[in-house]
């Protein structure tokens, strides 16, 4: 095993998070590690109709890392893949927290912190050895899954390599380059799940590595990825004092996430100035009292604003974040945030809806209460309510949401706030204000679906449920159990669920597309193919079933495709490469039983 590609996958759906090309660095460290040990290493960042599938599949072992926003692309692509033959390994944070629902796309996944865990793991697969004793690792045996026990300890950062960007290719287009001095996080917010995955105890680089670092990147802009840059203002101070001082250090600027708190402290935020803070990122929350308290930011609306200045009098943007749909938030508390963000004079802001992330106290509260409206992870993305709030509808989130970003980001605005960080404000406002747009534009049809919601019985609703025999010379008897192909077609919840038992022939096929022909609505946002128990006759049938599924597909914005083994997977879905990884949120779910 010589050949890894790492894959960081993109979702399709349509907000900012797409249109930022730049990777965490989970993948750039294990590929350092997995370079320095001598495997040939490459790196790829986007959907994955836009991955260079020819290069992929020359790989020996393909690793992806997954939000759960692109755990769907992540899937497509494992689908993909493991038909292929080429063995699979997911990690990230989603995989972390669902490894269940994980493991049925991939050979093996990772959980948790992998830098102690990856290279052992490709060793492992390599030399044809079960990695039975590699913390984090869960992996199938004779049709069984079995998890590894996790790490006892945190990661040492100061044990890993400087990530090789690199290793992603056209590496050179990025506009921002990621460094991390930190993780972990002392503040235990219910709704984020940092602590789960890092840790509630801060762990930093020492100063001397992370300058080492920046020596690499002379002119180019750096973005420092810690959940809270000034987590310790002692060391944030120490780092940015050697960035006056030492000579060697060229970068262009640099933009960091803080707390709203950092701008009151007048030497460290003097030093950002020096030291060539251009931008920060703040995570305001909200302005409603109860919010925040509920949250636990422990910052008032008035302290928000005088942090918004006292940055700009140092000459830095703020790019500031607000979460709707706290308990406590109404539609008018969005509307007065839209009017405080732009009366505070933030440079750019993001809305987002709250969201009940898997693996945090905040989603396991949601589920026992009932709150979820739906699983489709690629909508977790804080820009599609996926939870019932308690003061508003779904719906009513969802439209004020994109009401406020778009009185934010009017035309009237755009030059609001270029006496105070210059023409880059407007620059942005105006690309916002496309982005936005064209965001509600695609997006005009999820207010429906949230709008049904309410009236959608928990009950599944049968549709169809029929054994269709299929006549014809040379055939089976129609009627006998070897000719039956059993049709079973439910809806849940927007869902739309299509069984089938049996075998399936040419003329079976054509037999399905009548019998189905109205009873699945022209458009609808997923359908599940359960093809377990398939059976079919010829070359000839499975490649119309693929036809078959293209069309279903084309309909729905994700596809799913459940079939019992890898053998028959690769039947079922003889699909040709490029064509497949088009097909709207197509997985190969695939049972090792």
């Amino acid at each position: 095993m010589e050949k890894i590609a790492l894959i960081e996958p993109q979702s399709k759906e349509d907000h900012v998070y797409k249109h930022v090309r730049m990777p965490r660095l989970g993948l750039p460290t294990l590929g350092t590690q997995l370079q320095n040990e001598g495997f040939q290493v490459n790196f790829y960042l986007g959907t994955g109709d836009s991955l260079p599938w020819p290069k992929i599949f020359e790989a020996d072992l393909v690793g992806i890392s997954t939000t759960t926003a692109t755990c769907r692309e992540a899937y497509q692509i494992a689908g993909l893949l493991r038909s292929n033959g080429t063995p699979v390994v997911i990690g990230g944070i989603h995989a972390t927290f669902l490894p269940d629902e994980a493991l049925q796309f991939a050979d093996y996944i990772v959980q948790g912190e992998a830098e102690y865990s990856f290279l052992p793991l490709v060793q492992a697969i390599g030399a044809g050895e079960e990695p039975h004793a590699i913390p984090g690792v869960a992996y199938w045996r004779n049709g069984e899954k079995v998890y590894n026990q996790g790490l006892e300890e945190r990661i040492d950062m100061d044990s890993l390599p400087i990530p090789d960007i690199t290793l992603l290719e056209h590496s050179e287009k990025m506009r921002s380059i990621p460094v991390m001095t930190s993780r972990g996080c002392p503040f235990n917010c219910t709704f984020c799940c940092v602590t789960q995955m890092f840790g509630r105890r801060y762990r930093f680089r020492c100063t001397e590595s992370i300058l080492e670092e920046l020596t690499r990147y002379p002119g180019r802009h750096i973005f420092f990825c810690d959940d809270n840059f000034t987590a310790d203002p002692k060391h944030s101070k120490e780092l940015m004092r050697e960035i006056i001082n030492r000579d060697e250090i060229k970068i262009k600027g640099w933009g960091a996430q803080v707390r709203a708190d950092a701008a009151f402290d007048d030497e460290l935020i003097e030093l950002m100035r020096r030291s060539g803070c251009k931008v920060v990122y703040i995570g305001f929350e909200s302005i409603n009292p109860e919010t925040l308290e509920a949250y636990n930011k422990q910052q008032t609306a008035e302290e928000i604003r005088e942090s918004v200045k006292r940055f700009h009098e140092q000459g830095i943007k703020i790019h500031g974040m607000f979460v709707f749909g706290g308990d406590a938030d109404t539609a008018e508390t969005i509307r007065e945030t839209a009017d405080f963000a732009i009366e505070a004079r933030i440079d750019t802001v993001q809305f987002m809806v709250l969201t009940p992330m898997p693996g945090t106290p905040f989603y396991d509260q949601l589920e026992k209460e009932d709150r979820i409206i739906t699983r489709d992870w690629s909508l977790y993305d804080g820009h599609h309510v996926v939870m019932k709030p308690v003061l508003m509808s779904p719906e009513e989130l969802q439209v004020e949401t994109e009401q406020a970003l778009k009185k934010f980001y009017s035309l009237s605005r755009i030059f609001k706030n270029v006496s105070f960080t210059g023409w880059s404000s407007a620059l942005y406002r105006v690309l916002a204000w496309g982005l936005i747009r064209h965001f509600i534009w695609k997006n005009r049809g999820y207010e429906q679906f949230l709008k049904k919601q309410l009236r959608v019985k928990l009950q599944p609703a049968t549709l169809l449920y029929y054994s269709l025999s299929s006549p014809g010379k040379g055939r089976p008897r129609p009627g006998s159990a070897s000719s039956l192909l059993k049709i079973s077609l439910t809806e849940q919840k927007g869902i739309i669920y299509l069984k089938l038992r049996g075998l399936i022939s040419t003329l079976h096929i054509k037999e399905l597309r009548k019998t189905l022909r109205g009873k699945i609505p022209q458009r609808y946002d997923q359908i599940v193919v359960n093809a377990e128990g398939v059976r079919f006759a010829s070359e000839k049938a499975a490649a119309g079933f693929e036809r078959y599924l293209q069309k279903l597909g084309s309909r729905a914005r994700r596809l799913q495709v459940v079939a019992a083994a890898e053998k028959q997977a690769r039947l079922l879905l003889n699909i040709k490469k490029k064509n497949r990884i088009k097909l709207p949120r197509f997985e190969l779910l695939v049972h090792k039983h």
